[in-house]
């Protein structure tokens, strides 16, 4: 767009291959440069075969353009028949039935190289060329146009005769229409590299489909007249230009019907029903602040018309609670007392002091964002309901879509695949590139470029392949994916707004991203499956089995234990603050309320820690430093968080309060400064701001300059004030749980996962609670973790590698039917299991209850020697006598390394280093949990956690644990430079450093290092 501006064009138009995913983001680049955008389609339409064909239809391709709202609701129709009906292509009688609903609405060119006139013409059928044309102009009266093209190919000049030719002979106008995809000339071998790896070829090897030359570049008025010197093709392409000139931004969406009472408005009902909950929610003294908040909440609401948006949101959160699904949404969403009052959030939001304006204010265009966490197990059960509700019915839902873009191991395999770069060596690439450099954008390859050499040496492919990758746009968009949540919904057909298509795994969605669907004023909710969430709902059902109790988790009482485990860095799975970085937080911070604890959960993130408020923030917390003096509004804005930038709201008030934006500039100063991603996106944004500092407060422009460098380093992701707040209550909800019903917290988080630590880490810290495992059992275990007692919790059988849930699930339904089993071959008759799943369950050790000396050996012998005579799940009508021989047992390293193979779990308590224990000791190595503060020591650890922030300077953190205890080792990047490859890869490693012991957070700093050799790759010389 940025080039098409400066070459002097008018119009820019966008006809991509079956997808208009392009379109709002055209209809905003032209608008931000003073262009008219015209969108359009390439689509392959199946016309009748040409008589003596062997086919009854053949596929060629038409370019079609919207020249109005309705032409664009016209192809999205057409774009959606194809993906859900005829992936071939549109048949003809579709494309006749569309246009005539759509009659003067669209547009048809004939296509360029691939369309029917030249590929007929070269085939000397010019007679069925005319008779498909006169076909098409049935559909398209007075708007078909023979495309005329020059591609700079062999006999492009003689094609675009014969064309001309054709349309004079039917009477129809032609139009110049050059095919280009190329900004610049030298992007030609990107584009061809790029079409290869799509049609899976490389690029020795010949395709049709593959471009000619660089001639589809960009050019200038004056170059294309001069190719296409034909006045009536050219005056027809501004003719075209002016007709189908379209923008799609400013058209919104109307909410979907709410449940209304006759002659009830659905602003009415919203009223009735937040007022009626006043009462319920809030003390009779509390009754005037709250009224105040939420009349002005409303009248904001009814301004912008979005009262059936609340209402459909409400009614989403009703079903939840009615059918036991643990949901909440966080967010900005969660700063209204609307929607507390609706039932949508958990926390008051007017006891933390939550900024409505960042969830919705009069000058927002787009529709509000709310997300709805639900348990992650129940998620598609709500999914399931919303389509039925919505999407049944001809009012519409579907997901929104995911933009995949380019990184640089993705562009690494699409572009090395295209050069004829082998497989491993394309994964040896990918891999070596390591924390350094996965998270880059291809544009940026040459700052790994170490790597490239480390990996394909002095190759010609290593130059050719960095120089293809750095010509890659930034943010370049792969491919479309489900969104993980983003749910629209319609009140009139979707295809008004997009095309639908079906994902891979059959998912109903859009092929505009949330983004564009805010841009467009779609309703949208984001129903995200929260794995926490899930674990508390699995961990309360589990409390009520046992002690017969039901724990709300909204008014849980304030517990000093709870806060007291959590300043001592005891945060081992619980919600947000279990990293290695927040266990440290913790044990300096010590909060002591949900205030505080939001705050620690912001504080690790990309923005603070970009913009130095972690350091600062702490020292004043712990009373080392004063907080400094800021001027007004600076000052109000920044003394909640003790003068720190901490939360997004503070952006948006810093730019309303301090440099005179309204809410809704502010909102899109903020969008805009998140995405920046090079000085040129930020100057654009930072003289207006330093100027309406300047204006609005009178400050300097040093002073307004430093402020906005401030929220510039904020830029990038940091936590809505009010999604932090959401967040606390959950983490607080896991702690408070974890202390008083350990066995059922830990029976919800290892079923569900929501943390970032191994299940055997968890299961060892879990030891510390009082509580363990019991082992699996083809008799007692079921689908899930359970809590057998108080202090038991029962391994599944779905933990054992291989085993589906449908799979454990018939062997518990068995199990219910027949009885328990007597014994190894009683389970091998009665259930049908794939025999390398019947293997695991016996080296996982599932068959023990049944074998009187509990050797997994020889369970293992009698499955192998029963799997010899019969299938599983059935009876022989004669029996086999297994006699097992006398197997040794299992030694206790050989059971450990057995149960972490197919369980992932160990129930013993051991750990894999306790085999290593005495070369250790002989070493020197202080066990973890034996480690002094300020001891310069040796000590050693399996590697469980491997982070490298991009935004830690250089800095490594490993996560290493033996039996005793856990211990951060801070890497500095001399020893990450010196040991890259040894860190990737290793498994266990030796370190030296000092050690920093506060409370259970246990740092330290590395000074030396060395892999520890464990499993197969250790022997005695080692």
């Amino acid at each position: 767009m940025r080039v098409a501006a400066e070459r002097g064009f008018a119009t820019v138009g966008l006809a991509d291959w079956c997808s208009v995913a392009g379109a709002v983001e055209l209809s905003e680049a032209a608008r931000e440069a003073g262009l008219q955008a015209v969108v359009g389609v390439t689509l392959p339409v199946l016309f009748p075969a040409a008589p003596r064909s062997q086919t009854a239809t053949e596929a060629f391709p038409l370019v079609l353009l919207a020249k109005s709202r309705e032409g664009y609701a016209r192809l999205c129709e057409l774009i959606t028949h194809l993906n859900m009906e005829s992936p071939d292509g549109v048949p003809l009688a579709v494309l006749q039935a569309v246009a005539a609903r759509g009659q003067g609405q669209l547009t048809c060119l004939t296509g360029g190289r691939d369309g029917f006139p030249s590929l007929l013409g070269e085939r000397q059928e010019i007679t069925w060329a005319t008779e498909l044309l006169r076909m098409l102009r049935t559909c398209f009266p007075f708007d078909l146009y023979v495309g005329l093209y020059h591609g700079q190919a062999p006999n492009d000049r003689r094609r675009v005769n014969y064309l001309r030719g054709l349309a004079r002979d039917l009477h129809l106008p032609v139009v110049a229409a050059p095919q280009v995809c190329l900004a610049e000339a030298a992007d030609y071998p990107l584009l061809d590299a790029l079409m290869c790896a799509r049609l899976g070829v490389d690029t020795q090897t010949p395709h049709a489909a593959r471009p000619r030359n660089d001639s589809g570049h960009v050019g200038t008025p004056q170059g294309w007249a001069q190719r296409l010197p034909f006045p009536d093709a050219l005056l027809n392409a501004e003719k075209l230009a002016r007709e189908c000139a379209l923008d799609l931004l400013p058209e919104r969406l109307h909410v979907p019907e709410p449940l209304l009472q006759p002659a009830q408005t659905a602003q009415d009902r919203l009223e009735e029903r937040v007022f009626a909950a006043v009462g319920e929610k809030y003390p009779s003294h509390r009754v005037l602040e709250v009224d105040t908040r939420l009349r002005q909440e409303l009248a904001t609401v009814r301004s912008l018309d979005l009262a059936g948006f609340f209402l459909t949101a409400a009614e989403i959160g009703d079903y939840c609670r009615s059918h036991g699904i643990l949901a909440a949404a966080r967010g900005s969403a969660a700063g209204s007392v609307l929607c507390f009052l609706l039932g949508l959030t958990l926390f008051d939001p007017l006891q933390h002091g939550l900024l409505f304006e960042r969830f919705l204010h009069t000058g927002k265009t787009a529709m509000p964002d709310v997300d709805i966490d639900i348990a992650s197990a129940r998620r598609d059960q709500v999914l399931a309901w919303v389509e039925e509700r919505w999407g049944l019915d001809g009012s519409g839902q579907a997901m929104v879509a995911n933009r995949v873009t380019y990184r640089l191991p993705s562009a690494i395999q699409d572009l090395g695949r295209a050069l004829g770069l082998p497989e491993e060596l394309r994964t040896r690439l990918t891999h070596a590139l390591g924390r350094d450099h996965a998270h880059l954008r291809p544009h940026r390859a040459r700052e790994a470029e170490r790597v490239f050499t480390e990996v394909l040496g002095e190759a010609p492919v290593k130059e050719t392949l960095l120089r293809l990758l750095t010509r890659m746009e930034p943010r370049l968009v792969r491919h479309l994916a489900p969104h993980s949540g983003g749910v629209v919904l319609s009140a009139t057909p979707l295809t008004h707004y997009s095309p639908l298509t079906r994902s891979s795994g059959g998912i109903r969605m859009l092929t505009v991203d949330k983004d564009d669907s805010e841009r467009l004023g779609l309703i949208k909710l984001d129903l995200l499956g929260l794995r926490l969430l899930g674990a508390l709902e699995r961990a309360r059902e589990e409390v009520l089995r046992l002690t017969g109790e039901w724990t709300e988790f909204g008014e849980l009482p304030d517990d000093p234990r709870v806060w007291e485990s959590i300043g001592q860095g005891d945060t081992m799975a619980l919600f947000q603050i279990e990293s290695p970085a927040q266990l440290q937080l913790a044990a300096r911070l010590q909060p002591k309320n949900l205030v505080q604890l939001a705050h620690q959960i912001a504080l690790i993130r990309p923005g603070p820690i970009q913009s130095d408020s972690v350091h600062p923030y702490v020292r004043r917390a712990r009373g080392e430093e004063p907080v400094p003096e800021w001027p007004e509004p600076l000052g109000t804005i920044l003394a909640p968080t003790l003068g720190v930038l901490l939360f997004q709201e503070q952006i948006l008030r810093i730019a309303v309060r301090f440099a005179g934006y309204a809410w809704g500039q502010a909102d899109r100063f903020r969008g805009d400064l998140s995405r920046a991603e090079d000085e040129e996106e930020l100057a654009r944004l930072r003289e207006p701001f330093v100027r309406g500092a300047v204006e609005t407060c009178g400050v300097s422009p040093a002073l307004a300059l430093e402020v906005f460098n401030l929220c510039a380093k904020f830029r990038g992701y940091g936590f809505a004030e009010s999604h932090s707040h959401a967040f606390a209550g959950h983490c607080y909800a896991g702690a408070w749980l974890r202390l008083h019903h350990p066995a059922a917290y830990l029976a919800g988080v290892l079923t569900e996962s929501p943390g970032m630590w191994p299940r055997d880490t968890l299961a060892r810290e879990a030891r510390r609670w009082g509580v363990r495992l019991a082992p699996a059992c083809i008799n007692r275990s079921g689908v899930s973790y359970r809590a057998e007692t108080a202090r038991v919790v029962r391994v599944p059988l779905t933990a054992v590698e291989g085993v589906s849930v449908e799979t454990a699930r018939r062997i518990v339904q068995e199990r219910l039917v027949g009885g328990k089993f007597a014994g190894v071959e009683d389970f091998y008759d009665r259930v049908e299991v794939q025999r390398d799943v019947l293997e695991t369950l016996a080296k996982a050790s599932t068959f023990d209850a049944v074998d009187a000396r509990r050797n997994r050996r020889e369970t293992f012998f009698v499955l192998q020697t029963v799997a010899h005579a019969r299938p599983s799940g059935t009876r022989g009508l004669l029996s086999v006598s297994v006699t097992s021989p006398k197997l040794p047992e299992l030694s206790p390293e050989e059971v450990v390394r057995l149960d972490l193979e197919t369980k992932r779990v160990t129930e013993t308590g051991r750990h894999p280093l306790d085999a290593h224990r005495g070369r250790l000791r002989d070493l020197g190595c202080v066990p973890i949990g034996a480690l002094r503060h300020g001891q310069m020591v040796w000590t050693a650890g399996s590697v469980i956690a491997r982070q490298k922030p991009p935004t830690a300077r250089g800095y490594a953190f490993f996560v290493l644990e033996d039996r005793s205890g856990r211990v951060q080792a801070v890497i500095s990047p001399k020893v990450w430079a010196a040991h890259r490859q040894l860190l990737r890869d290793a498994a266990a490693l030796i370190v030296q450093g000092e050690a920093n012991v506060r409370g259970r957070a246990v740092t330290l700093r590395v000074d030396r290092l060395c892999e520890l050799p464990v499993g197969s790759r250790s022997n005695a010389a080692d």
